[in-house]
């Protein structure tokens, strides 16, 4: 919220203006912080619609909380109090939701609330993963570590998001090309040729006579039908995928995908079971507790279902890698032993960092493999479509002229 304020400073001179902060009490402190006496404090009187600036809120990205994560652990590392941080990093933020979160945060903090509570009060912002790592550096009074390796991680999964999406961009601008270049050709280009063809009905190839009775369709009132049925199955099915009981089946289809694309999700997921597991293990989370997080937040129900019976059995006893081994479709033979390692070395969060690397190191070959395979595969797909129409459309006009010119 933004308050209106008029002080002075040590030397007696009047200074005015607009200060945002969660409470009139966080602004007073603010101020007096700046070394001012505070005359008078108000919210600030709302301007008219035509004068407001318009500002369209956005959720905190990812790239804002992992930025935000290591400036914040360089500080605490620096020894600087939590609530002077906060206000810090929400002044250095170029997002305004996130900004006054932060804010909020830090009012709470200054109000008495332990940070992982604060943090919990923005759950859409914070996950539980987040929360977790930071409660437990709360206990063990490593703060600083346990937000550097919450910072590694977040930086990380970054990166590999982004390199996938970075990687498809293209392929999907292809593809939507190719579509829209069809749809305007069937809809707009082939109905203004029709009359043209029509007097060689009888010499129309098969190819043409689709491409006319496609077009026929798409431009009459059934296509609008099949449009609009398509648009309520692709609802449906949407919504349905997002049910529990459909997107386990989506998941267990995810990493059943022939030609090795199953293989590469398998590949994606086991590189967070072993990233969120290491960060939780080495910021000091029982090791049960941290197979329940990491089952939450991998991202698939298969991963989901079986950590939660791994962390059933390690409660009962037994050790991590024993209970991975009843999972092998899951759990590859490399990150059973790579654990099963760290277990016994007792250096597991500093062994699972090194299966992250390795299967980094695969996704990104993957991802680059796939989109050189792609890329070319598409664009012979566009070709193709808008080939086959232009070809339907212009070949029975080039026939007639060649065998007029042969006449």
């Amino acid at each position: 919220m933004d308050y209106q304020y008029q002080a002075r400073n040590q030397r007696g001179d009047k200074k005015e203006g607009v200060l945002r902060a969660v409470s009139e009490d966080a602004a007073l402190r603010e101020l007096q912080k700046q070394g001012l006496y505070v005359v008078s404090l108000a919210p600030a009187k709302k301007e008219s619609i035509w004068k407001r600036e318009i500002v369209f809120k956005k959720r905190a990205s990812a790239k804002d909380i992992a930025a935000f994560s290591r400036q914040f652990a360089v500080m605490i590392k620096s020894n600087i109090p939590i609530v002077s941080a906060l206000q810090a990093l929400a002044g250095q933020s170029d997002n305004p939701t996130f900004r006054d979160i932060v804010l909020n945060v830090a009012a709470r903090v200054e109000e008495g609330l332990s940070l992982s509570r604060a943090l919990a009060e923005h759950p859409k912002t914070f996950s539980k993963f987040f929360i977790s790592v930071v409660q437990s550096g709360e206990a063990s009074g490593r703060m600083g570590d346990s937000l550097e390796y919450l910072a590694d991680h977040l930086e990380r999964e970054y990166k590999l998001k982004s390199q996938i999406k970075g990687a498809m961009i293209y392929p999907a601008f292809i593809l939507v090309v190719a579509i829209m270049a069809f749809i305007v050709l069937t809809i707009v280009v082939i109905p203004n040729l029709v009359k043209a063809l029509e007097q060689f009905d009888e010499d129309l190839p098969a190819m043409t006579h689709a491409v006319l009775g496609l077009s026929e369709l798409m431009t009459s009132w059934f296509g609008p039908v099949i449009l609009g049925i398509l648009v309520v199955a692709i609802f449906v099915l949407i919504r349905w995928l997002r049910s529990p009981r459909g997107r386990t089946k989506l998941d267990g289809w995810i990493l059943k995908l022939p030609l090795g694309v199953g293989d590469f999700f398998q590949k994606f997921y086991l590189t967070r079971f072993s990233q969120n597991l290491s960060v939780l293990v080495e910021s000091g989370l029982p090791i049960s507790e941290a197979l329940k997080i990491t089952g939450e937040v991998v991202g698939n129900s298969s991963y989901h279902d079986a950590l939660e019976r791994v962390q059933t059995r390690v409660i009962r006893g037994e050790r991590i890698s024993t209970a991975l081994k009843s999972y092998p479709r899951l759990f590859h033979p490399f990150v059973v032993q790579m654990v099963e390692v760290g277990e016994q070395t007792g250096q597991l969060g500093n062994i699972l960092i090194k299966v992250v690397d390795f299967y980094q190191d695969e996704i990104s070959r993957k991802v680059d493999n796939m989109t050189s395979l792609i890329e070319p595969i598409l664009i012979l797909i566009m070709g193709g479509l808008i080939g086959f129409l232009v070809l339907s459309v212009f070949l029975p006009i080039f026939t007639v002229q060649m065998a007029a010119l042969g006449g």
